[in-house]
């Protein structure tokens, strides 16, 4: 006869497994130089670890989430139509082809700040927090995003965007004629590219103007640092274009008179002098 399991045994079993699944949940996860991962359409959660990619790894429509941090070191990670969402660092010493994916960066695994490394282009790129996280763009580097563009605070914890040396422009470049999405920022020390992100008054935005930005928080591209809103011309309204109307025809009746007296007194000299 088959002895039933000790149930202080089996107790003790779950509580081990129980303890042990978080732990394993949170290792990185990295995918070698030499190796290749599909990650095809999976739906994983990395439980706050990091993935770092030295190898190849790709993602048709994939779902990773609670990634601490993405590093690509030096190999090659393609999006697919997949997200990729992460709460620490985005690092690209790699080939990132974004695809028409989504790269999300949020509060996740605690991290008040996010920041980018290496140049970058994006589908869509979508920034958010109610903590007040700060993401931080590489200075002179350019972050393109072609499609979506993200950028969301809450009242009183407004999302700040800096960059990697202060006093010294990052770039997030948002192509022509793509979505964006922004509210409740504090953004400085940015170039927004050709295209102005959030053009019109920050404060239409619920945002602050940190200063030196261009292309934030104007019209018509003249710069966010100092840029002023273009002048409309005066106009004249119908009272004054009647006034306007009467100047310019008494003016005219004048010179008309005028001009036959000069010639009548020119033949006067003329007869003297005959």
């Amino acid at each position: 006869m088959t002895k039933p399991p000790d149930p202080a045994r089996r107790a003790a079993t779950m509580l081990a497994l129980l303890l042990a699944a978080p732990c394993a949940a949170q290792a990185d996860v990295l995918v070698g130089t030499g190796s290749t991962v599909h990650f095809a359409d999976a739906s994983i959660d990395f439980g706050c670890g990091n993935l770092i990619v030295g190898g190849t790894a790709d993602s048709t429509s994939a779902s990773l989430g609670a990634v601490r941090g993405f590093s690509l070191t030096g190999g090659a990670f393609a999006l697919g139509s997949g997200t990729l969402a992460l709460g620490g660092d985005f690092a690209n010493a790699g080939k990132f082809a974004p695809g028409i994916g989504m790269v999300a960066v949020g509060d996740a695994c605690g991290n008040g700040a996010s920041t980018f490394s290496g140049a970058n282009n994006f589908h869509a790129l979508s920034i958010t927090t109610t903590t007040g996280k700060q993401a931080i763009f590489p200075a002179g580097l350019a972050q393109n995003v072609t499609h979506a563009l993200t950028l969301q605070g809450t009242p009183g914890n407004l999302l700040r965007i800096a960059s990697s040396s202060a006093g010294q422009q990052g770039v997030l470049a948002l192509a022509a004629g793509a979505a964006q999405n922004i509210a409740y920022v504090d953004a400085r020390d940015n170039d927004a590219g050709v295209t102005p992100i959030a053009p019109g008054a920050a404060s239409l935005y619920q945002s602050i103007n940190g200063g030196d930005l261009m292309h934030w928080f104007d019209v018509g591209g003249s710069g966010g640092n100092g840029g002023s809103a273009p002048v409309p011309a005066p106009t004249l309204g119908c009272l004054a274009l009647l006034l306007l109307a009467v100047s310019i025809a008494a003016f005219a009746r004048k010179s008309h008179r005028a001009q036959p007296f000069g010639r009548h007194s020119d033949e006067s000299c003329s007869d003297g002098q005959k």
